[in-house]
């Protein structure tokens, strides 16, 4: 089992800066509890102006915004910094 380094936010506010390519840990609000690691494919704009975004996961079978559609910023709960692979 891997370990992730994951940045959360700053004390609950949503201070993430995030880009393409970013992976990140997702808390769907339609699915509380479960926590999904995905990665940034698309950013846009909604009406509101307020950024959404789409992610994809690096495993083709797995469930994504192919299913899902966009995300707001509040079911992205932090952004991964690097991988410790356990040996």
């Amino acid at each position: 089992m891997d370990w992730l380094l994951v940045h959360y936010g700053f004390f609950g506010k949503k201070y993430l800066f995030l880009r393409l390519g970013d992976v990140v840990v997702i808390e769907r609000e339609r699915q509380p509890g479960i926590f999904y690691v995905k990665r940034i494919t698309e950013i846009a704009l909604d009406k509101a102006g307020q950024e959404s975004y789409y992610v994809r996961s690096d495993n083709e079978s797995g469930t994504d915004s192919r299913t899902w559609g966009y995300l707001s910023k509040d079911e992205i709960k932090g952004c991964v910094v690097t991988r410790i692979k356990k040996s």
